[in-house]
C-alpha cells in the first residue's frame, strides 16, 4: 500500500453494520441492468477492490460459479467474509483474498474471468495506468471489464490537497471535515442532478460516501477519452459509457474483449 493511504476497511466496517436486504437488492439491480438479468449466471466474477463484499455477493446470488473478491484493505477482506456469511446461504460462497491489484505476480495465479469488475478502486491504487492494465489481463476473451474511475475536473487537483491534508489531520479535524463537506456536497449535487442526494445507486450510503470521498487518498482522475483510448489500445471495444452525474465523479464503462 502507498505510504499515506485513507482506511477505507474502517468505513466499510461502519457501513456494513447497517447493510440490508433492500440494499443487496439495489447492488443486484445495478449489475443486472448492464449485464442482463442472467448475465452472471455460471459465468466467472471477480471485484478488484470489493470494499464491503456487496458485489461480490450479489454476484453470488445471481448465480456466479466462481466469485472473487479481492482488495490490499485485510479489514475489508474480513467484513467481506462477514458479510458474506450473513448474506449467502449456499455452499458456494465468494472466495476473499487480500492482494493489491499492482502485484502482478499475485494477480497472475488469479486465472481469467469473465466479468472484472473494479468500480471506483483502481484511482486509488497510486498508480492507476499500472492498474488499470494489470486489471484487464484478468479478462477471458470475450469477457466484460467494467470500470469505474473519477473525472477529470478542473477541481480535481484542489480535491486532491484536501484528501492529501484529511489523511494527514487528526480525527478532530477529519470529523470536522466530513460534516463540513456533508452539507456542500448534498447542496451541490442537488443543484446538479435535481435528485435526492440521500437516495443512493448501487446500494450504497450517502454519509459513508462522503467519508470515503473526503478521506479517499491516493486519488487520480481521468477524461473519457483517455480511459477509453488506454484501454481500447489493450484489445478491448467500448460498449457503454455513463458520464458522471456531478463532475468530480465517476465515468462508468463497460469494455469487451476482442477475440
Amino acid at each position: 500500500m502507498p505510504k499515506i493511504a485513507f482506511d477505507f476497511g474502517k468505513n466499510w466496517e461502519r457501513y456494513s453494520d447497517l447493510l440490508t436486504p433492500e440494499q443487496l437488492q439495489t447492488a443486484q439491480k445495478s449489475l443486472s441492468e448492464n449485464l442482463g438479468p442472467d448475465g452472471l449466471r455460471n459465468k466467472s466474477f471477480i471485484d478488484i477492490g470489493c470494499g464491503s463484499g456487496i458485489f461480490s455477493i450479489c454476484a453470488g446470488l445471481l448465480g456466479s460459479k466462481r466469485v472473487v473478491g479481492m482488495d490490499v484493505n485485510n479489514k475489508c477482506v474480513e467484513i467481506s467474509r462477514k458479510n458474506s456469511e450473513r448474506f449467502i446461504n449456499r455452499e458456494i460462497k465468494p472466495e476473499f483474498i487480500q492482494e493489491s491489484i499492482l502485484n502482478r505476480e499475485g494477480i497472475n495465479k488469479l486465472g481469467r474471468f469473465d466479468v472484472v469488475y473494479a468500480w471506483g478502486s483502481l484511482h486509488h491504487t497510486g498508480d492507476m495506468k499500472k492498474a488499470i492494465e494489470i486489471s484487464s489481463q484478468l479478462v477471458n476473451s470475450g469477457g466484460i471489464f467494467w470500470l469505474a474511475i473519477y473525472n477529470k475536473h478542473f477541481s480535481s487537483p484542489m480535491w486532491k490537497r484536501i484528501k492529501y491534508f484529511y489523511n494527514h489531520a487528526g480525527i478532530p479535524v477529519r470529523k470536522m471535515m466530513v460534516y463540513f463537506f456533508l452539507g456542500v456536497i448534498f447542496i451541490a449535487k442537488f443543484l446538479v442532478t435535481f435528485k435526492n442526494p440521500l437516495a443512493k445507486e448501487r446500494g450504497m450510503d450517502f454519509f459513508y460516501d462522503v467519508v470515503d470521498w473526503v478521506g479517499g487518498y491516493p486519488y487520480e482522475y481521468a477524461s473519457t477519452g483517455e480511459i477509453v483510448s488506454q484501454v481500447e489500445e489493450l484489445g478491448f471495444q467500448t460498449l457503454k459509457m455513463v458520464p458522471a452525474e456531478v463532475p468530480t465523479g465517476c465515468n462508468e464503462y463497460l469494455f469487451l474483449k476482442k477475440s
